[in-house]
């Protein structure tokens, strides 16, 4: 048998108690006064001097227990309806407080709040169940912020806050299932030419200030429309969107490229200097992620093995 189904409603409940009260305290009255009436003609009825017929007198009687029955019910619909009036506050009220608890419990809107009430103990549970939402609503947001901060360290790099390479792997395997996406981006693969040098020289304190610095002039360069990612060490990567041929991915390289021409200023005063390798793949002619990453790499070892023979 279904519960939910069986199960009669608050205000039902109420309704009818109400009803069977006024008809118990009602009936009590009809046969106390009817009782009383009669034992009252039968006490004094021999006394009292009565001249009619003893069809008027039945009459009388019939008519008397008709009058008092007539009051009696209108007695009762206005008891009803004043008990109604008086228990729509109540049913109002806890109304409030279940919708109040059904968003809270359904959507998690710990920001909901139950309504004051004027009775005295509403009063006491609103207040009470509101503290409560306020402590739930505070774990809430600090619990969202946590994971928040717990997402942004899995998926970016603690040295320069670039998205890592977990991020990376999320977002070139979305755009190569979007073919939309896919029909208008590039991959750049880019390497440190001579970031050994740097470390060794200088020591790891000046490589790590260079990777900070890189990292921030490939975010200034790409902006919104060009995400650079932290792979690891002196290896970066950078998804070009909405490019629409070959000519275009290599004239954004060139163009990156030229970003680290200058010179990179040191804490210590000094000045380093490191030019990225740069290779390419077209999302458009490939299929397969790992084929799009394959070619992307072997291009950047191309391009690093030509400024090798050049330096």
């Amino acid at each position: 048998m279904n519960t939910e189904i069986s199960r009669p409603s608050f205000r039902r409940t109420l309704r009818r108690i109400s009803i069977i009260s006024v008809i118990i305290t009602m009936t009590l009255i009809w046969l106390l006064l009817a009782v009383t009436l009669v034992l009252t003609l039968k006490q004094y009825g021999p006394d009292i001097p009565l001249t009619a017929h003893d069809s008027f007198i039945s009459h009388y009687i019939l008519l008397s227990l008709g009058v008092l029955t007539g009051c009696i019910l209108l007695a009762s619909c206005v008891a009803l309806i004043i008990s109604r009036y008086l228990h729509n506050g109540i049913i109002q009220a806890l109304q409030n407080i279940t919708d109040v608890v059904y968003d809270v419990r359904t959507h998690r809107n710990f920001s909901r709040r139950v309504a004051d009430e004027r009775i005295e103990e509403f009063h006491h549970f609103a207040q009470d169940f509101n503290s409560l939402m306020d402590e739930m609503e505070e774990w809430q947001l600090s619990l969202q912020a946590k994971n928040a901060q717990l997402l942004r360290t899995a998926l970016h790099d603690p040295l320069t806050g670039l998205a890592n390479r977990a991020a990376f792997r999320h977002a070139i395997t979305t755009l190569m299932q979007d073919d939309t996406s896919r029909a208008c981006s590039a991959l750049l693969f880019l390497d440190g030419d001579n970031f050994k040098y740097i470390n060794d020289t200088w020591g790891h304190a000046v490589g790590d200030c260079v990777l900070i610095e890189v990292a921030k002039r490939l975010t200034e360069f790409g902006g919104k429309h060009h995400l650079a990612y932290r792979l690891g060490g002196d290896e970066f990567a950078m998804i070009l969107s909405n490019v629409a041929s070959e000519y275009e991915v290599q004239r954004i390289s060139a163009a990156l490229s030229q970003q680290f021409f200058r010179p990179i200023n040191l804490h210590n005063g000094s000045t380093a200097s490191m030019t990225l390798s740069i290779g390419y793949a077209l999302t458009w002619e490939h299929d397969m992620t790992e084929s799009l990453l394959e070619l992307a790499d072997k291009n950047m070892y191309q391009a690093k093995q030509r400024h090798s023979r050049t330096l």
